[in-house]
This record gives C-alpha cells, sequence and structure tokens, in this order.
C-alpha cells in the first residue's frame, strides 16, 4: 500500500496545468489532423465532441479563415466547459447553420461553460437562434439552478438567424456583448408577417442579470433591437447605434410568462429592475425608441431619439404587461423612472406616452404609477408639435395634448424644451448647437456614446461634443 502511494504521487501533475490552444481550418483535416497551428482539425464538431474529449476548461480553440474559404457550415454547435472561440487577428471565420434546419441553434453555450469568450467571428443562421446561452435553472422544479453565465461576446458579427440572433435565458447572468454588429433577425418569417406576429429580437433576454450591452450597432431586426425583461435586474445598455427595427429600439421590460420570473428575488413580477439606458443613438424604429414596461428604478439618459414610434407607442413610452392573464402573476406598472437629458425628434411619431388598459378588473393596467421622471430633455415634432398623451384614468391628456398640456398634467420636464433641432447625419451634436451644456450631471453618466468624457455641465443627448468631432462633423 505504501508503494501504491508513492507511485500516485508520482504520476501526479506537478504545478498548474496550462491551457491548450486547438486550430481549426477548412483546410484541415479530422482525420489526419492533430489540432495544431501546422495541422488544424476540419470541423469545430469534431474538437468540442464529449466522446473524443480533446479540450478541457480553459482552452482556445482558434478558428481559422483562409482567404476565400471561411465560412464552417455547422449547426448545434456547443460549448459546455469554459472555452474560448476565436478567430486569430486579422481573421475572422464564419459559422453558419442553415435555418431549414429545424429545432437548431448555431451556436449554444451550456451553463457548465459559463466563463466562456465568444471573439471575433461571424455566426448566422440557426432554425432558432445564431447564439443560444441555455439554462437549467426551472422557478418549481430546480429553483437552485443557472444559466451560462459570465460570457463575452465581443468583435462579432450575429446576423440572419431564424428568431432572435442572440438569446439569452433565465440565470445567464454578467453576460457582456460589446462592439458587435448584429442584423437581420426574424429570417423564417414570411414577407409581411407583422411584427406583432414574430418573435424575433436583435438580443432577447429573459431573466439575466447584469448584462451589458455596448458599443454595438443592431439594425434591421425583424422585431425589437434588444430587450431584457423576466426580472431581469442592473442592465446596462449604452453607447450603441439600433436603427430600423421592426418593433421597438430598446425595451426595459416587455410582457414575459410567470414561470421564468425569480419570485423570490422579485416577487412583485417586475419585468425589469434598475436597467439603465444611456448614450444610445436610436432611430427609425416602428414601435417605442425606448419603451417601459414594468420597469422599477429604471434611468433612461442621454440618448438620441429619431423618427421613432412610426407605427405604434411613442418614442419614450409605458406599456403595460399582461403576463399570460394568469392569476399568481402580479403584472405591475413601472415606478420610479428616470427620463433625462435625451433627445427626441420625431417625424409624425409622437414624442412621450402613457398607457392604461382595461384588460384586467377592476382596476385596469397601468403603464405607470406616479410621475413619470422626465425633465432637461428637448423635443421636436418635424413639421409640426409633440404629441404627448396618458390614458390613465382622471388624466387631461387622455386624447392627447401639446407640450404645455403634457407639463401641466404630469407636473414633468420643467426644464425641458420643444425646439428645432439640427443634428449631424451620424445622431452627433453641431457646433453651436443649444444642446451644448444644457444638460444636468448625472453620477451614472460620465461619458458619451463615442465613450468620451462629459463635462461639467453636460450636452442634451447621446453626444457630447468635442474639437476633433467638429472636425470630423463638418464634412459629413
Amino acid at each position: 500500500m505504501k508503494f501504491a502511494r508513492i507511485c500516485l504521487l508520482a504520476l501526479a501533475p506537478l504545478g498548474p496545468v496550462h491551457a491548450a490552444e486547438w486550430f481549426v481550418s477548412t483546410l484541415g483535416s479530422d482525420s489526419t489532423g492533430s489540432g495544431s497551428a501546422a495541422m488544424p482539425f476540419r470541423t469545430l464538431g469534431h474538437v468540442l465532441s464529449p466522446a473524443l474529449a480533446l479540450t478541457h476548461p480553459g482552452d482556445v480553440i482558434n478558428l481559422r479563415a483562409p482567404a476565400g474559404n471561411a465560412i464552417y457550415n455547422e449547426c448545434e454547435v456547443r460549448l459546455r466547459m469554459p472555452l474560448t472561440l476565436r478567430s486569430p487577428a486579422g481573421e475572422r471565420a464564419h459559422i453558419h447553420c442553415d435555418i431549414n434546419a429545424v429545432d437548431t441553434v448555431t451556436v449554444q453555450i451550456d451553463p457548465e461553460a459559463s466563463g466562456s469568450r465568444i471573439s471575433n467571428l461571424e455566426l448566422s443562421g440557426g432554425y432558432y437562434y445564431a447564439l443560444f446561452l441555455q439554462t437549467d435553472w426551472d422557478s418549481s422544479g430546480n429553483p437552485g439552478g443557472s444559466g451560462a453565465s459570465n460570457i463575452v461576446i465581443e468583435d462579432c458579427l450575429i446576423h440572419d438567424s431564424g428568431r432572435d440572433a442572440i438569446k439569452i435565458t433565465p440565470k445567464s447572468n454578467d453576460v457582456t456583448i460589446r462592439r458587435c454588429e448584429i442584423r437581420d433577425s426574424g429570417r423564417r418569417y414570411p414577407p409581411g408577417t407583422p411584427a406583432e406576429d414574430k418573435n424575433a429580437e436583435g438580443i432577447d433576454n429573459v431573466n439575466g442579470s447584469r448584462m451589458k450591452v455596448q458599443d454595438s450597432h443592431i439594425h434591421d431586426t425583424a422585431t425589437t433591437g434588444v430587450y431584457f425583461k423576466g426580472g431581469a435586474s442592473d442592465v446596462v445598455i449604452e453607447r450603441n447605434v439600433i436603427e430600423r427595427t421592426g418593433a421597438a429600439g430598446i425595451l426595459v421590460g416587455f410582457d414575459t410568462s410567470p414561470e421564468y420570473f425569480d419570485t423570490i428575488a422579485n416577487p412583485q413580477y417586475y419585468e425589469a429592475i434598475r436597467g439603465i439606458v444611456r448614450n444610445n443613438i436610436v432611430s427609425d424604429t416602428a414601435w417605442a425608441g425606448i419603451g417601459l414596461y414594468a420597469a422599477q428604478d429604471a434611468l433612461i439618459a442621454n440618448n438620441t431619439l429619431s423618427r421613432t414610434a412610426n407605427s405604434f407607442h411613442a418614442a419614450i413610452y409605458f406599456g403595460v404587461t399582461l403576463q399570460d392573464y394568469d392569476p399568481i402573476a402580479g403584472r405591475p406598472a413601472s415606478v420610479n423612472p428616470r427620463i433625462l437629458n435625451n433627445v427626441i425628434r420625431q417625424d409624425g411619431g409622437d414624442c412621450i406616452g402613457i398607457r392604461w388598459a382595461d384588460e384586467i378588473e377592476p382596476t385596469g393596467l397601468y403603464g405607470l404609477l406616479g410621475n413619470p421622471g422626465s425633465n432637461f430633455n428637448r423635443f421636436e415634432n418635424i413639421g409640426g408639435t409633440c404629441n404627448f398623451f396618458d390614458t390613465r384614468p382622471g388624466s387631461a391628456i387622455d386624447d392627447g395634448g401639446n407640450f404645455t398640456a403634457w407639463k401641466a398634467a404630469e407636473s414633468s420636464d420643467a426644464a425641458s424644451l420643444e425646439m428645432p433641432i439640427v443634428l449631424a447625419t451620424n445622431g452627433h451634436l453641431l457646433a453651436g448647437s443649444p444642446l451644448i451644456d444644457a444638460g444636468t450631471p448625472l453620477a451614472e453618466v460620465t461619458d458619451d456614446v463615442d465613450a468620451e468624457a462629459r463635462s461639467a455641465a453636460p450636452d442634451i443627448g447621446a453626444d457630447e461634443l468635442d474639437l476633433a468631432q467638429l472636425f470630423r462633423n463638418g464634412f459629413e
């Protein structure tokens, strides 16, 4: 027995085990390759195969993109442990899954793969999603479970998915999405399908807390650009450009089935808690530029909204949530919002709206309780005046009203103005703009859409003008 113990000790690894690097190339081979840079494998399915057990937590998989031959036609690429999946600098490999391959996603990250990183890749297709963060949490059967968390998705192009481009499921917490382009979701819906009959967001987050979406371009989505709901808390959406969405631009909360809520942490069924939406440029949306649904303590600050709510809602909109009409659901109104330093420049769409609905008796459903918390904003409706509405019982602007009527009815926007607004074509400020130095300082807003520092007297909207930018805008 003593000899056996000595042998076992001799076989034990000395010091830490270092992560391995694997290489995959469309010019490689699964049969003769070794996974080295010189002899890469051919498919991700091979290097990630559980049966082969090649990878270990912390390994890096380099997906090469040989010139003219960089597409990997693979579905259900699945990370089952913490890994980095990336293309080397100067390359970008493309993982594609045909949207007609039934019940597939392009890339899936399991809860056991928490801590993974997806970097510098192009992902497209998937019958459901191009990128899917899985969960084993269940509000009844496995309340102690978790989702794929601490995930970084960076410098990626994600597009042409069957439904959502990125799907984040309950308890997939601390996800960071940065410097990505996300576009053309919902490709499986027939042309002409109404937005209300689709479910195809750019980013769909159900009860994933502390998500950050930063410095990204989200556009031409079948429905909403990005929403977080189902009780997601402390989410930050910042410094993004979101445009041409089939539904809303950004939704703080929306409408979630009760089984996806953690009612221990969130017994009142708030859809979003302490969400921050700052320094975004949002334009050309069919529904709200920024909507709030059952949102608790939301901050909507220094955003620039142009030509939003072209079909429904308002640029800033307080909606009601039904939560499947389930008798156990809370369906709360939004409470304690702060809507500050925003530019709202409409072309026919309403500027701010608050909904009340009589679907649930006896009191109906309220989009907002109390004051909208809006101030230091700038409004314009091109070619006319801004319309505001509040359909709550007893409101003086149930059928809509002008800016003066809005201020009187809501006791808000005392330091806001309705005025002509001229912006550069990219939504930035121009020299001499009356928006410069006109905002109120906020501890939560220290930079702008370009990640440049805010001054002590901040500009209104997503942009803080600087001298270098003056030069750039002069040629746009």
